[in-house]
Order: structure tokens, then sequence, then C-alpha cells
């Protein structure tokens, strides 16, 4: 409590004099704040405090499809209202869906498992020339590209993935428990078969409070 959600921390050099540590420490220290996800370091400003240890976040480190699986099995996503549906025009062009075609669609909160508080609304659509595929969508265990995979013995081949700042709005947000309105991550994923066929569309609305994403990019 001593740095309050918007406060700087001290630079690493006044944090190596203060506590008696060396730089590398120091350093390393505030590494781990950042990876979990409680300050964030922004050039010529500092490192500003984003979040207390109190508040639950959950971080996505995404470098591979394998990485989704991981984040399926650390996570529970439960969906209702399964249901065959067209989709909208406007929204077929969000998503890149092929507009006025009924598709599997379900809504669902996902969870972080340790504090069982959710973080992201997800709006699932999937092909629906996979037969049978709704009643299987009830409480998935696993990441549902992989569930596609195992069911219907098709592999994803590709992810386009889009990431865009929203505001919730206040159908999310009460999913969510925000009473007032937040600015929320919204990020759509599309998965495709060897083939090019596009098999599912999730779209994903975080909780700007609860939810980091990291990315790792090498040469």
């Amino acid at each position: 409590g001593r740095f309050p959600v918007g406060s700087q921390l001290p630079t690493e050099m006044d944090l190596c004099k203060e506590l008696h540590l060396s730089r590398f420490t120091a350093r390393e220290a505030i590494r781990l704040l950042v990876d979990q996800g409680l300050v964030v370091r922004r050039q010529r400003v500092g490192t500003i405090v984003v979040a207390t240890p109190d508040e639950s976040r959950y971080t996505l480190a995404l470098s591979s499809l394998r990485d989704l699986l991981q984040y399926a099995q650390n996570t529970e996503l439960v969906l209702s209202n399964v249901r065959r549906e067209p989709v909208e025009d406007r929204l077929a062009l969000q998503l890149g869906l092929p507009a006025g075609e009924p598709w599997i669609c379900a809504t669902g909160i996902r969870s972080d498992t340790e504090s069982a508080l959710p973080f992201c609304v997800t709006n699932l659509y999937i092909n629906p020339r996979l037969n049978g595929i709704e009643g299987k969508l009830r409480k998935p265990r696993t990441a549902v590209y992989s569930l596609l995979e195992r069911e219907y013995g098709t592999r994803i081949e590709r992810v386009e993935q889009e990431l865009q700042g929203v505001a919730l709005s206040p159908e999310d947000a009460a999913r969510l428990g925000i009473v007032d309105q937040q600015p929320g991550l919204r990020i759509i994923r599309r998965y495709f078969d060897a083939s090019g066929r596009l098999l599912e569309v999730a779209d994903n609305i975080h909780r700007s409070d609860r939810f980091n994403y990291r990315m790792r990019l090498t040469r």
C-alpha cells in the first residue's frame, strides 16, 4: 500500500541505495512485477503501479498454439446459450464470417481457476459443417481448437489474431461484475485448417484490470 495505483516507483538506483540491493536484483524484481501485471515501464516516465497484489490479474504469454492450449487448461470457460443462428452483416464483417449463414454460436465467461474471478466474455462461432459439435461445447475441458482437432480429425494450421481497444458494453460489463463502464481488450482469433477452411472464430472481450497480454518475438 505504500505505492498506490497510479504512483511511480523509485528508480532502480534509488531502490539499490534504499534497500542495499545489487542493480541486477532490483532490475529482476521489477521484471517480475511487470510479468505479474502490477507495474508497467514507460519511457521517459518510469515504472508506474497499475495494480495492487490483492487484485487478481491473469497474464497470457503467447508464442505458439501450445500456449493457447495451456491458457485453456489454466482457466475455465463456461459456455451457455449454444445455438445455430445467422451472423448479422456488421458482425460478419468484423469477424470475417459469411454473412447470413447460420453458424453455431455460444457465449461464455472465462475465469482464472485460482481466483475464480471472471476476466473475459467469449463469443464463439463454429463452422456449421462440424456436425454434432453443439453437445461437445457445454463445458470444454481443453482449448476449443484442440477439441475440434480431436473430435473431427482435423488440424489447425493457422491462427489469425486481431487486438482492439474497446469500451465494454453494459451487458459485458455486467457479466464481468463491473459496475462502471471500463475500457477492455478485444482479441479476435480465427482458426483455419490446412485447406484454409475457417473452423472457429473466438471473439474475446477482457477486463483490462484483470488481464495482461504478453507476446515474445525473436529473430
